[in-house]
C-alpha cells in the first residue's frame, strides 16, 4: 500500500490571486501627435500592416522563410513588436506604414540636419525596415544641403608625371608685379623659367611672346595653363592646334592644380622683391643647381652652364651631356618624398568616380557660400 507524502497533500497557507486583466488604453493621450494624424496612422496601419498585426497576435512561425514575404523584413525585431490601440510599436517606437514614410522623411529632414543627426532623431521615435538607408538617401539628394555642404576633405597629393625630355611639358601663367603684367613659362623637367612683360592683356600679345619663347627652346608637346581669358580664347586654341601643342587647363578656381607655374611665379616674385637687377636674378636662378639632381635648370635644358658674374673656370663652361634617365629617376624620387610628407599626418579621403550624366556641384570659391550646379 502506497501513501502520498505530506508535502504533496499539504495546502498552501494563502491563495494566489488571479492575474489582473491587462487592457491597452488609447495611446493618443501618450503620443505627441494630432488626433487627425493619429487616426490616419491607425487607418494606414490597418490597411497596410494587417498581415504583420495578425502575425504578432497569432504568433510567429518557427523559421523566417515560413513567414509571409511582407512580414519577413520585421523578423529580426519580432520580439520587440507589439500592437496597441491599432498601432504597431517596436518598443516605444511607432512602426510607420509604407504610405506615410515619405511624409515622415520630410519631417525628419525638415531642418536639414546631416545624415547622422537625422538618423539619431528618427531612431528615437520611429521605425520601419530600411529607415536608415532611406534617410541617408534623402539627405544626400537634398539640393539645399548640397548648396551649403562642408568643404571636401583634402585629397592625397597627386604629383604630375615627370616628362622624359626637357621642354616636353611646360606650364604658363600670367601674374602682376609692381603694377605691370608678366607672362611666365616653366619647364616641368628642368624647372627653367622664362618671364616676359605683357604690354596689354590681349590673347594675341600672350601668343606672340610664347612664340618667341618656343623659338628659343623648341615647341613643347604639352602646355598647361589656368583658365585665364588669354588662354581660354578661340585665338589661343587655334594657336595651339597650329603648333601641334596639347593645351591642358586646370580646374576653375583651383590655381594649385597648375602648381608648377604657381610655384615658379612665387619664386620669381620672391627674387624680384629682393634683387635690384631682375635679369641677373633670373640668370642666377637658372644657373644654380637643383638640390635634387645637382644640375642647374640651364644645364638640364641646354646641356651647358651659362656664364654669370661669379668667377668660373673655363672647363666648367664646356657643354656636357648627362644621363636623362638618371635625372628622371631622381626627380621622381623627390616627388615621392614630397607626397609622403604632404600626406603624412593628414586624414586623406578618396572620392567615388563620377558617372556620365550624374548631377554634380562645384565647391564655392572665395567670397561665395553656396555650392553651385556644375554646367
Amino acid at each position: 500500500m502506497e501513501l502520498p507524502d505530506t508535502l504533496s497533500r499539504a495546502q498552501l497557507s494563502h491563495n494566489t490571486p488571479e492575474l489582473e486583466h491587462l487592457e491597452c488604453v488609447s495611446m493618443l493621450n501618450y503620443v505627441a501627435v494630432s488626433e487627425e494624424k493619429y487616426a490616419e496612422l491607425q487607418e494606414c496601419t490597418k490597411k497596410e500592416l494587417s498581415t504583420l498585426q495578425h502575425i504578432i497576435q497569432q504568433g510567429w512561425p518557427e523559421h523566417r522563410r515560413d513567414a509571409p514575404t511582407t512580414v519577413q523584413p520585421y523578423w529580426d525585431s519580432k520580439s520587440q513588436l507589439t500592437i496597441c490601440d491599432g498601432v504597431v510599436y517596436k518598443g516605444l517606437r511607432i512602426v510607420i506604414p509604407p504610405t506615410m514614410r515619405q511624409h515622415m522623411l520630410k519631417l525628419i529632414h525638415q531642418s536639414h540636419l546631416g545624415i547622422v543627426k537625422s538618423k539619431q532623431r528618427a531612431r528615437e521615435v520611429l521605425y520601419w525596415p530600411g529607415m536608415s538607408a532611406e534617410i541617408e538617401e534623402v539627405v544626400k539628394n537634398c539640393s539645399k544641403c548640397a548648396e551649403f555642404q562642408n568643404k571636401l576633405p583634402r585629397l592625397p597629393l597627386k604629383p604630375t608625371e615627370t616628362p622624359e625630355l626637357p621642354f616636353e611639358q611646360v606650364a604658363s601663367d600670367i601674374f602682376e608685379f609692381d603694377g605691370k603684367h608678366f607672362i611666365l613659362l616653366v619647364d616641368y623637367f628642368s624647372k627653367y623659367i622664362e618671364v616676359d612683360e605683357l604690354k596689354d592683356q590681349r590673347s594675341r600679345t600672350a601668343i606672340e611672346i610664347l612664340k618667341s619663347q618656343f623659338s628659343r627652346h623648341g615647341i613643347p608637346t604639352v602646355l598647361r595653363t589656368d583658365n585665364g581669358p588669354q588662354y581660354a580664347s578661340e585665338e589661343f586654341r587655334d594657336f595651339c592646334e597650329s603648333y601641334g601643342i596639347s593645351h591642358l587647363t586646370s580646374s576653375p578656381h583651383t590655381p594649385h592644380s597648375n602648381g608648377e607655374a604657381e610655384r615658379a611665379v612665387q619664386t620669381v616674385k620672391r627674387l624680384w622683391n629682393k634683387a635690384p637687377d631682375r635679369h641677373l636674378a633670373l640668370l642666377d636662378y637658372r644657373t644654380t643647381p637643383l638640390e635634387t639632381v645637382e644640375l642647374s635648370p640651364a644645364q638640364l635644358l641646354m646641356g651647358r652652364r651659362p656664364r654669370n658674374k661669379l668667377p668660373t673656370a673655363q672647363q666648367l663652361l664646356i657643354p656636357k651631356a648627362y644621363n636623362s634617365l638618371k635625372i628622371r629617376h631622381l626627380l621622381n624620387r623627390s616627388k615621392a618624398s614630397q607626397k609622403y610628407y604632404y600626406d603624412k599626418g593628414r586624414t586623406m579621403h578618396t572620392r567615388p568616380a563620377l558617372v556620365p550624366g550624374e548631377e554634380v556641384r562645384m565647391q564655392p570659391y572665395p567670397g561665395h557660400a553656396k555650392w553651385s550646379p556644375a554646367v
